[in-house]
């Protein structure tokens, strides 16, 4: 008797309250379930639609659908959450911890989650704790560049596809439709499975997961090393100051270059604290840009860690720069949406945005310690 695949049912969420600007939902679902319609592998997915969703119905079609892909469709507004609909179609925000905390229920069963809508790289940092992969979108992303995404995502995937290589075809598809915005979507793996080898599409068996730390060990502090211009010297220590109350609870330990002890080398000095950060902060501006130090050493080789895994490195935007096509261009930037500090009307409400953002990281990696 031949042995059938099983079906994998993708289940789409797609809310545009009316107080919302308007989004070509309806041609963006249409053009997935056309394209998975003359798949190759069709037979292997089934499609159910939820529209005008609202929080409730989000628990009541994972209980009914039992998905293994999960797309959402709709406004994100970064760390605020996602935009749902409540009882009159008005906006209802749901925080990307909610959202997380319902999926890590659902965890056996959902193995792929899709967030096409802008500023969801905060939610699907928060689902990738407990879900094997996950795509949001590190800023806002037209209609135009949603839509050749998704139908690149799943012709891919119909086509038998790993998620990774449908990924990246979602990307090309949006860069070969002339939209300068391929760079927008992310994908994130599960932690346990990050550095495994591209896998066939959607693994059926998820990973193990592994027992969490209960607690950093005392005195334990991580480690933040800044890496900036001393032109922005000023601003550094601004945000030192926002930062002094996780060092006074011994949570993280600063370090940067004005800490240097009389009579020692200056270089090695830096060296030696680049390469033992947990987080290292990139503060950037024109003069980091064009700093060859900062380029040529810090730069580099924090880059070189993150890309190990290593370290966390967290650009910090202080003044209005071209930076997107940096080496750092690809990772998620603070404060809220990348908005140069300089830029808001109260700094120190920029700076206490930055301040959580990096506590937040702090909590994650004292997990893992």
């Amino acid at each position: 008797m031949e042995n059938k695949t099983p079906v994998k049912k993708i289940l789409i969420l797609a809310a545009n309250p009316k107080n919302t600007p308007p989004l070509r939902l309806d041609q963006e679902l249409r053009d997935i379930e056309e394209g998975l319609r003359r798949a190759q592998k069709r037979d292997q997915f089934s499609l159910e639609q939820k529209l005008a969703v609202r929080p409730r119905d989000i628990q009541r079609a994972l209980l009914d659908i039992k998905p293994q892909i999960i797309h959402f469709s709709g406004h994100g507004k970064g760390e605020e959450g996602l935009v749902f609909e409540d009882e009159i179609g008005q906006s209802k925000l749901v925080s990307g911890f909610a959202i997380a905390g319902l999926f890590k229920l659902f965890a056996n069963q959902i193995e792929c989650v899709v967030l096409n809508g802008c500023y969801s790289e905060e939610q699907a940092k928060a689902i990738v704790q407990d879900i094997n992969y996950v795509i949001g979108m590190r800023k806002a992303i037209g209609d135009r560049a949603a839509v050749e995404f998704a139908v690149g995502f799943y012709d891919a995937l119909g086509a038998g596809e790993s998620v990774e290589f449908a990924y990246n075809l979602g990307c090309a598809a949006i860069q070969l439709a002339g939209i300068e915005e391929h760079l927008t979507p992310v994908l994130l793996k599960k932690p346990q499975i990050a550095d495994s080898v591209a896998q066939k599409i959607l693994t059926l068996e998820p990973p193990p997961v592994q027992p969490e730390s209960v607690s950093q060990p005392e005195n334990r502090a991580i480690e933040v090393f800044f890496s900036y211009a001393h032109e922005d010297e000023k601003l550094r220590d601004e945000l030192a100051k926002h930062l002094r109350l996780l060092e006074r609870q011994k949570v993280i330990k600063a370090w940067y270059d004005r800490d240097i002890s009389a009579g020692d080398e200056w270089k090695s000095e830096i060296e030696k604290q680049l390469n033992s950060a947990q987080i290292i902060l990139l503060l950037v501006s024109s003069d980091f840009l064009a700093s060859d130090f900062c380029w040529s050493v810090e730069l580099e080789r924090a880059m070189q860690r993150h890309e190990a895994r290593e370290a966390r490195v967290i650009p910090i935007i202080l003044r209005e720069v071209d930076w997107h096509k940096a080496p750092f261009g690809k990772l998620q930037a603070l404060p809220k949406n990348a908005e140069p500090v300089t830029n808001w009307a109260n700094c120190d409400q920029a700076f206490t945005d930055i301040a959580r953002g990096i506590s937040r990281v702090v909590q994650e990696l004292s997990r893992t310690v």
